[in-house]
This record gives structure tokens, C-alpha cells and sequence, in this order.
């Protein structure tokens, strides 16, 4: 076998492979036994049907199809000296005689990519701000929980609590959801709940019913009767926080002053600023990280990619729900297209910037711990659960430690990125002032 490179195109290296007529003979003896192990012939002992009339009975299948696996496997065993592939070879020609054959095939490389993480903008929040607010809510919280509670015999009002009995029936079929549970809430001026705003004005003793309209799942309107029965109404009296609320409310703290649990909740906001900054950081770099890459690329790796995404579709039977949700299969395709291409950018760049930044795909078992830890909740398990998944599960080891490599790559380009203070209101939104 004569191994020849016909040309460069971009990332795709073409090569030909030729056989002559002594690499066909070989490839004819060894089909000729994988045939007498599968197949036989009326007139002949099993194992002893002559080369000729296996040609005969296959005619230029013989050839094109049975002698051609035999060289396609010479050709496979030299792909594992290709390095840095991006898919499987693609066989683009054949061609195969008595003579002579010829296998022509596509080595589509891994892109190089040209990233510029410069040119990535983030919004981050205003930290004093949020700090700030995230105090008040946190006093604002501690006002409640150990809000006295006076008994009121006047109308509900708002920052008032009730207590009432709730009873929910559907209008049409009389089906009832909630029979006489007992619950209580604030009456806040901002919660819309008809539970809530229906209860404003009303008093101890008083029976409150109305109707709401809601919208079910296949967009029918289905309509609810509700009838609450106010059992109490108490005034909330919220304690002012000073230097003795703190020394007699809040011992498990271990305070003595109002400015400790100032400072003590500032640490705790800090603690939770940093880390939702950073996650949602990397989260503005990565869906940017598509745009900022180009890379070099050539349109029959893409063109293949996509063909070979289509047919495990398809061997998975899911390609005619895909098509489903798109106006027709050319908008599909090309979907499909675009989705691939920025997932190959995202991926070229985090493994180009991995380079730069000398970043190995190796995670520490004490990296581990730390995101078991953090994915426990997620997977619904027990921490202590989630270290062993990680540890003795090479599947999900393999997929945490990916992550770890790529935030780690993220957070280096975090350094680098132009960021954008933005403006916070009390409710933690965006100030009317950025836009």
C-alpha cells in the first residue's frame, strides 16, 4: 500500500491510498475465506467454494464491496498515526479492480481558532449597592421574625397577618381542591394574590368568597370559587434593632453589637456577591465566547459534521420529531448547522485559551470534593452521596472535572474582559438609569 497527501484545504488533510495488483491478491484471498466462513454453495463443500464463482455469484460487489473492506481495513490501521482529529476519516473516493484500487480520504483536523476575549463585554451589579440592599433585607428579616403580634378586632390592613380558612372549588365540576385548610400570611401591599388583596378591609369573623379565572395547560379557561374564613387578623409591631435586640435576640450569634451583626451580614452578602458574580461572569463569557472566535475552517468538515449528526438521528429515530419543529428540513438543517458550529467554536477556544493560560485537564480529588459539594442539591442526593458518585463513577468524574477545567479557563478570562458597573434599585433589578 502506497500512501500519497493530495492537498491541504484549510483544516482537512486529503490522502490517497494506492494497492496494487499484489495488495489485491492478498485482499482477495482474505475474502475469500471471510466468504466460505459465511456463505454456501449448492455443488460445493462448506469452506471450499472456489474464488471464481464467488465473483461470479457477486459480480462487481465482489469488488466494490467485500475486497474494498479488506483494503478499508489497511487504511484504518494507519489512521491511528493521525493526530489532533476533529471526526471520524471520511472515505470521499474508491474505486477497486483485479488490478488495482485506490481509497482517497478526508482527515478533518481540529480548526485553529483565533480568539479575541478582549472585545467580550460583562454587566456586573454595583457590589455597594447590592451589599447595601442585601443589609436591609437582612434586618428588614430579622425585624419580622420577631414581629409582636397584637390581636385586631378592626379591618385587615396591609403588613397586617391573618389567619383564615381556606376552601377552593372548581366552579364548572364542583370538584373540590381545598377543604377548610388552615393558613396564614402578611398582607403585603405588592403580592397580588387574590388571597391577599381580597382580604384587605375585612375583620375577625368576616367570609370572604370570589371567583378567579385561570388558564390550563391546553389554554381552556377554567374558573375557581374560593371562600375564606378570616379567623384572626393580628397587628404586627416590628422591633427597631439595636445593641439589646442583638444581645437578647440573637444569642446563637455570639453579638454584643448592632454594628458586629452589621458587619456579620456584610461578610455573609460578600461571600454570596462574589460568588454569583463570578458564575454569572462566566456565564456572559460563554455565551459570547462563539462571537469573539473564528476559526479555520473549511465548509466540508462542517457540511460532513452535520451529515453525521443527521444519521445517528436517524438510527436513533429522532430526526423526523427534529425536522418537526422547524418550517421544513432545510430550515432544520440548517439549524442544526448553527448550532454546531458556535458548540465547535466555544469548545476550539476554551481548548486554545487552556494552551495559553497552561491549564491541564486535571482536576485535584480536593477540587472534586468541592464540586460534589456544590452539585449535590442538583442531583438530589446527600453530599457524602455525590463524593462517591464523583470518585468511583469514571463517567462522572470525567464530566465534573471537565467542568472544573472550564471554569477555570473562564475565570482567566474573566481577568481580561471588559466589564460594565451596572446600577441596582432596592429590589435588587436593574436601575431605569443603565437603559
Amino acid at each position: 500500500m502506497e500512501i500519497k497527501e493530495l492537498g491541504v484545504d484549510k483544516n482537512i488533510v486529503t490522502k490517497e491510498y494506492l494497492f496494487d495488483s499484489t495488495d489485491i491478491k492478498v485482499a482477495e484471498r482474505r475474502t475469500l475465506n471471510e466468504l466460505n466462513r459465511k456463505y454456501t454453495i449448492e455443488g460445493f463443500r462448506k469452506g471450499k467454494v472456489p474464488l471464481n464463482v464467488f465473483k461470479m455469484r457477486f459480480g462487481r460487489d465482489f469488488y466494490d464491496y467485500f475486497v474494498f473492506e479488506q483494503l478499508v481495513d489497511q487504511v484504518y490501521k494507519s489512521f491511528k498515526d493521525e493526530s489532533n482529529l476533529l471526526l471520524i476519516p471520511e472515505i470521499v473516493e474508491k474505486e477497486v479492480t483485479e488490478d488495482k484500487g485506490r481509497i482517497v480520504v478526508n482527515f478533518h483536523k481540529k480548526p485553529v481558532a483565533k480568539v479575541n476575549v478582549e472585545s467580550i463585554k460583562v454587566r456586573v451589579a454595583n457590589k455597594g449597592q447590592v451589599l447595601s440592599n442585601y443589609l436591609d433585607l437582612r434586618l428588614k428579616s430579622l425585624q419580622e421574625e420577631h414581629a409582636i403580634l397584637d390581636p385586631k378586632d378592626g379591618q385587615a390592613e396591609y403588613e397586617d397577618l391573618v389567619r383564615v380558612k381556606v376552601y377552593i372549588t372548581n366552579k364548572d365540576s364542583g370538584k373540590v381542591l381545598i377543604d377548610g385548610k388552615e393558613d396564614e400570611y402578611v398582607l403585603y401591599k405588592e403580592d397580588e394574590r387574590p388571597t391577599v388583596q381580597n382580604v384587605i378591609g375585612h375583620k375577625k369573623g368576616d367570609v370572604v368568597e370570589f371567583d378567579k379565572e385561570f388558564t390550563g395547560k391546553d389554554g381552556e379557561k377554567v374558573v375557581y370559587h374560593y371562600k375564606l374564613e378570616i379567623l384572626e387578623v393580628y397587628k404586627r409591631n416590628l422591633p427597631e434593632i439595636t445593641d439589646e435586640f442583638v444581645k437578647d435576640n440573637l444569642t446563637e450569634l455570639h453579638l454584643e453589637t448592632l454594628d458586629e451583626l452589621k458587619n456579620k451580614i456584610m461578610e455573609e452578602g460578600t461571600k454570596i456577591y462574589d460568588n454569583e458574580i463570578k458564575n454569572s461572569i462566566r456565564e456572559q463569557i460563554l455565551a459570547q465566547l462563539s462571537e469573539v472566535t473564528e476559526l479555520f475552517i473549511s465548509e466540508k468538515t462542517i457540511d460532513y459534521a452535520v451529515r453525521l449528526i443527521v444519521n445517528n438521528m436517524k438510527e436513533e429515530n429522532k430526526y423526523e420529531e427534529y425536522v418537526k419543529k422547524y418550517e421544513n428540513e432545510e430550515k432544520a438543517l440548517e439549524s442544526l448547522k448553527e448550532y454546531y458550529v458556535n458548540e465547535l467554536k466555544k469548545e476550539s477556544a476554551i481548548e486554545k485559551l487552556a494552551k495559553e493560560y497552561k491549564i491541564e485537564e486535571k482536576a485535584t480529588d480536593e477540587e472534586l470534593e468541592k464540586y460534589a459539594e456544590m452539585l449535590a442539591p442538583y442531583w438530589g442526593i446527600s453530599v457524602e452521596r455525590a463524593k462517591v458518585l464523583v470518585k468511583e463513577r469514571n463517567d462522572i468524574r470525567n464530566e465534573v472535572e471537565n467542568m472544573i477545567f472550564v471554569d477555570k479557563v473562564l475565570d482567566k478570562v474573566a481577568e481580561k474582559v471588559q466589564r460594565e458597573i451596572v446600577d441596582v434599585n432596592k429590589e435588587g433589578e436593574e436601575s431605569e438609569e443603565n437603559n
